[in-house]
């Protein structure tokens, strides 16, 4: 497995159990923007592959979208 591999990996698993640990509230949300940064600064280059990627983890959870349930969607 690739670094960047274990990297989105690891990053996945931190989302999965921030939401077990947390559900779908504020400081899941923002543990969720610090994955997604993290994600970021160590792959700038892949930065909108990386959004995209969260978005699709976050479905996958079946987790609402976060303006959803702020009601600003």
């Amino acid at each position: 497995m690739t670094t960047r591999a274990a990297d989105y990996e690891l990053a996945f698993n931190e989302i999965r159990h921030a939401l077990t640990e947390m559900g779908e509230s504020e400081a899941f949300w923002s543990a969720c923007d610090e994955v997604e940064e993290r994600l970021i600064d160590q792959y700038p280059e892949d930065e909108v592959s990386i959004i995209e990627m969260v978005a699709a983890w976050l479905v996958r959870l079946g987790v609402h979208p976060e303006g959803e349930l702020q009601g600003n969607f």
